[in-house]
């Protein structure tokens, strides 16, 4: 089936470009509406795999949303729609705020809160006396694995199988209320199914060489075999595309390869992001979207001077000045570039002062008669207009990042991922597990359920440093000094994180029961200490298992870490991936029940507490033990620059804003080692 008969389709339920609805699991509860607030409390089931359409692979996907990849607006709300309609103000019914985690696993709740026009009113209407209940998402995805058929893979510290799309980020975009059991892209599968029968790039090729664009696909075929007659050249393409089409994933691959091209040529040129869309959309074969890209440029205007270290122009040629020179930094200072920026390698043997030169011309600044001292004074002050402020900005943040992200955050799986929206307190909730069900006789009533809850509190917390770029460095063409700070500040504030994760463990503190976090009130904690071994593992799973929520509920918690410190990780590692049991009272043949059943951790903050202390711990998304929290989303560490007046010099400030705290003790067990 061609491209532009898919994208109508999608068109047709309600899918724009780019983004994705689906089922939200979510369900609206008659009994939280507030008539005066004009408001109700939707709550989300647990993560269910929902057939969506994916952009990438131009198909449709089996996918899981994972809950701590949600992105939200600044602003903290999205509009909430009458069933994903965008194509008027009057499809807004209201808005979605307040996303908070209410449940012991995790999930998300969100406040749904309509309007006062009429659309809204009857929608209320139906919710109050429960006839609506069914809320819907749309969403941008952002960062995804996908895991092909027949293979497992762990992803944020849970095993998924394939074939699967694992959305890891994704942006919430808007909340549809929804009829019941809806689903929009149903009779979008059946037609793709139906018509499917010539591929898209057999068919754009014929249609290059004269074939009608509105043939049927009986005339395309007869089409097909006269030009195989007449032309060899033509025979041989055709065959080539008809190979594609009797192997599906190189028609996939074929197409991923087109998009990606398609992008990069767009971006090369320094044109609009529509004009990618359009011609990805539009089915466009990379030759043709290469003609239109120059057609594009030429209408556009002629061309930019030339000149040592200037980059190809586009429509923004100061950004690709910045990247070109960003990239060629970076190289310079020996950090990694996996793409460099058009022209970077230009810029490698360029002096920071010779850039500081080229920004300062760029910016129309007379520097001719300038010694070197004043041309430094002048480049590393912001109000000369000049670029070069910014772009040592955007060397030092990409240095911090990198930096910040090579280095291991161990503590990353086990815990859970929030969002905070200031730096007010944050409670983190430990509701009970689910009532159990009740005998309901003949014409008997339902009992309603209660569920039992307790609160810890933390809240995030605003770390940095300054780092100066000075008229000595830039005059010295120091480079290596001024990249390398930024560089340390990211692993510093890797081990920032680490540091106020593993010290919940270490430090044991009081939680809002009076009791600490290890306690034989909390039954988490070994009364004797032993060393790793599959008896003692057995003794702190079975105590695992055996916890009770805030209603006296089983919790059946099964561990799925093994944190321990460095001194042992190698034991750690012997006995969990041995297929026979590595003790030496067992011989060589006695199966191994712990191989492969615990993800070893190991981290040197445990040690600088105990070198023999080791520790069982749940999945987050079964019983969160400790969430973390970044403002506003900004999960790594913040640049931003400004002039220093008293000494001449450029601040660039790095700053994170971080926090950590306890949610619930039942998901970790402390064996005191030996």
């Amino acid at each position: 089936m061609r491209r532009r008969q898919i994208a109508q389709r999608l068109e047709e339920a309600g899918l724009a470009p780019g983004m994705t609805t689906r089922a939200a699991g979510m369900r609206m509860a008659p009994e939280s509406w507030d008539p005066e607030a004009r408001s109700v409390r939707a709550v989300a089931a647990t993560e269910q795999p929902a057939t969506v359409w994916d952009w990438e692979r131009m198909d449709f996907v089996d996918e899981v949303l994972r809950v701590d990849g949600l992105i939200l607006p600044p602003s903290g709300q999205v509009p909430l729609l009458d069933a994903h309609s965008r194509g008027s103000v009057a499809d807004v019914l209201g808005s979605a705020a307040d996303f908070r985690r209410t449940t012991a696993d995790g999930q998300p709740a969100v406040e749904c809160r309509l309007d006062l026009s009429s659309a809204a009113a009857d929608a209320a209407t139906k919710i109050s006396e429960g006839h609506l209940t069914d809320v819907s998402v749309g969403y941008a995805v952002r960062e995804a694995v996908y895991i092909p058929a027949g293979q497992r893979q762990v992803v944020g510290g849970r095993e998924y199988e394939g074939p699967l799309k694992v959305s890891t980020r994704w942006e919430l975009r808007e909340l549809s209320l929804v009829p019941i059991g809806a689903d929009r892209l149903a009779k979008v599968r059946a037609a793709i199914k139906e018509d499917d029968d010539m591929n898209e790039h057999l068919r754009a090729f014929l249609e290059a060489r004269g074939l009608a664009a509105d043939a049927t696909e009986e005339q395309a075929l007869d089409y097909m075999r006269r030009l195989a007659e007449e032309n060899d050249e033509a025979r041989a393409e055709i065959e080539r595309l008809k190979a594609q089409q009797a192997d599906p994933e190189a028609v996939r691959a074929e197409e991923r390869r087109r998009i990606r091209e398609i992008t990069e040529a767009v971006s090369v040129a320094g044109l609009p992001d529509e004009l990618a869309r359009e011609l990805i959309d539009a089915g466009t074969d990379l030759n043709q979207a290469r003609a239109r890209i120059i057609d594009e440029l030429k209408r556009r205007g002629p061309a930019i001077g030339a000149g040592a270290g200037r980059v190809e122009p586009g429509l923004d040629e100061r950004d690709k000045f910045r990247a070109a020179a960003r990239d060629g930094l970076l190289l310079r200072a020996g950090g990694q570039v996996d793409r460099p920026a058009p022209g970077a390698r230009e810029f490698r043997g360029v002096t920071l002062l010779d850039l500081a030169r080229e920004a300062l011309v760029r910016a129309g600044v007379q520097v001719r008669g300038l010694n070197r001292l004043q041309l430094a004074t002048r480049a590393l002050n912001p109000a000369s207009g000049s670029d070069f402020p910014a772009l040592m900005a955007d060397v030092a943040n990409k240095r911090l990042v990198q930096a910040y992200t090579e280095w291991p955050a161990t503590w990353r799986p086990f815990v859970a991922v929030t969002d905070a929206s200031d730096f007010k307190e944050l409670h983190s909730i430990r509701l009970s597990g689910s009532p159990d069900l009740l005998d309901v006789g003949e014409n008997g009533e339902y009992q309603t359920a209660s569920f039992a809850d307790a609160t810890e509190k933390y809240r995030v917390v605003t770390k940095g440093r300054i780092v100066r770029l000075t008229r000595q460095m830039l005059i010295n063409d120091d480079l290596w000094a001024f990249a390398r700070i930024p560089q340390l500040f990211g692993t510093a504030a890797r081990r920032m994180e680490a540091a106020a994760v593993y010290s919940l463990i270490t430090g044991n503190p009081v939680m809002s029961d009076g009791n600490a976090l290890f306690s034989t009130a909390h039954k988490n904690l070994a009364s004797t200490g032993a060393a790793i071994s599959s008896a003692s593992l057995s003794a702190a799973r079975a105590a695992m298992r055996k916890q009770v929520g805030l209603n006296k509920e089983r919790l059946d918690i099964q561990p799925a870490f093994l944190l321990v410190p460095v001194e042992k990780e190698t034991d750690a590692e012997v006995l969990l991936r041995s297929a026979a049991l590595p003790e030496d009272a067992k011989s060589a043949g006695v199966y191994n029940p712990w191989a492969g059943r615990l993800t070893p951790i190991a981290d040197p903050a445990l040690d600088d507490v105990s070198t023999k202390a080791w520790y069982l711990i749940a999945r987050p998304d079964q019983v969160p033990t400790i969430e973390v929290a970044y403002l506003m989303g900004e999960q790594q560490p913040y640049v931003d620059e400004e002039p220093d007046f008293d000494s001449d010099a450029l601040k660039i400030k790095v700053r994170h804003d971080f926090g950590a705290g306890l949610v619930d003790w039942v998901g970790i067990y402390k064996n005191p080692g030996a």
